[in-house]
């Protein structure tokens, strides 16, 4: 997407109206969602009055990036149709999450645990078709447990 180029990715609704203060439900967004990752990628968050008729009223819009909202800058200029409207964000916090080998590293293991369906469902075992075939070459369980498991087992200690 270019850089002027937006999509919608969270629609929330009013939860309250007091005196020109409007509030919204917590949301919680991955910032891979947000911006891909990028900090200083320009995030648009625009503001409707909602019409029955379905021609929704925009009241305006700004921009921040990820960069700005972890640095702590929590009010923003509404820029649109309404004069001297502000934005601020009362609760925003920024968790990380951890990659698979983040974990790994950090002390976690894999344990495989396997379960097969041995029920006549998929088929007749003598059936060439069957995912249950008796030919230990050819059966496609055995297959998909010998490559999991033969990648799992570095995650292992005792394999």
């Amino acid at each position: 997407m270019g850089p002027n180029n937006f999509k919608p990715i969270y629609k929330s609704e009013i939860t309250s109206q007091l005196n020109g203060r409007y509030s919204w439900t917590l949301v919680s967004l991955l910032t891979s969602e947000l911006a891909n990752e990028d900090p200083e990628r320009e995030i648009r968050f625009e503001f409707f009055k909602s019409q029955k008729s379905g021609k929704h009223i925009n009241l305006g819009y700004f921009g921040a990036n990820i960069a700005q909202l972890r640095e702590g800058q929590i009010e923003f200029d509404l820029i649109g149709r309404t004069k001297n409207q502000k934005v601020r964000f009362d609760n925003l916090q920024f968790h990380k999450r951890h990659t698979f080998l983040e974990y790994i590293f950090g002390g976690c293991e894999i344990q495989l645990s396997v379960a097969i369906d041995f029920t006549l469902s998929n088929g007749d075992p003598s059936d060439r078709d069957s995912l249950h075939y008796l030919d230990m070459s050819r059966n496609e369980y055995l297959n998909v447990i010998r490559s999991v498991g033969n990648t799992l087992q570095y995650y292992d200690s005792d394999k």
